[in-house]
């Protein structure tokens, strides 16, 4: 018994190194949007007492470095970024931009991890450009073929007064995507924390159409029925006259 002793130790310090190795070597993943701010926590607890804590960016940039005397270093090119809490020993990033997207390390003494985070900064996404390319009607159903664009990708669609259907079979874009309700057609750009859409109404582009083409008849009708009364109206006159 008192030889397995040492062995159950070994056991747990092999199993426990394994684990923050693991945290270290894979990370939390953390999204954020440009012009936000985060806040990285430790991952594990700090020792009592504990000397020094290093908080990096991309494994070879040193960040803060936090000493047990209370004395704070914060390299230069973070002074206005980062705000350390000597406390708690997190780290708070402000005023994301993409560059500062990356891996995110605290270290205590002789390099043992006590937090890892990979940091993506996404941009906002911008606001869709919906187009209508051709429609139809039959009977008082409308029909038509948009194009959906939202930054690089775009989406043609067939859309009907209830439900829209990609051209070339379903999409495998998950950042736009179609859809109708109430008449309503709607192009949605997004990512994971942000989302923008415009819309059209699908009644609009086939019926006003069809409403001018009554008008511009009824113009005409106008035309043909006026031109005969007047000719009569002068026919008259001039025998009256006469």
């Amino acid at each position: 018994k008192i030889e397995m002793f040492p062995r159950l130790i070994c056991l747990i310090l092999t199993l426990t190194d394994s684990f923050f190795s693991a945290v270290s070597s894979t990370g939390q993943s953390v999204v954020k949007l440009e012009g936000d701010s985060v806040t990285l926590d430790l991952q594990r607890p700090a020792e009592t007492g504990i000397k020094r804590i290093i908080w990096s960016f991309n494994l070879n940039t040193d960040i803060v470095t936090y000493y047990s005397n209370y004395k704070l270093k914060t390299e230069d090119e973070f002074k206005d970024k980062v705000y350390f809490n000597s406390r708690t020993f997190s780290l708070l990033v402000k005023n994301l931009r993409k560059s500062d997207s990356g891996i995110y390390r605290a270290e205590g003494p002789g390099g043992w991890v006590l937090a890892e985070y990979r940091l993506r900064v996404l941009e906002p996404v911008e606001a869709p450009v919906l187009t209508l390319v051709t429609y139809w009607s039959t009977g008082d159903s409308c029909h038509v073929t948009v194009n959906c664009t939202g930054g690089d990708r775009s989406l043609m669609s067939s859309c009907d007064n209830t439900s829209c259907s990609p051209e070339g079979g379903a999409s495998t874009d998950s950042t736009l995507s179609m859809s109708v309700r109430d008449d309503i057609i709607s192009c949605n750009h997004s990512n994971p924390f942000s989302w923008k859409s415009q819309t059209i109404e699908i009644n609009r582009q086939c019926f006003s159409d069809i409403g001018g083409k009554c008008i511009l008849f009824l113009c005409f009708m106008d035309v043909f029925t006026c031109l005969p009364l007047q000719f009569i109206i002068h026919i008259r006159e001039k025998q009256i006259i006469s």
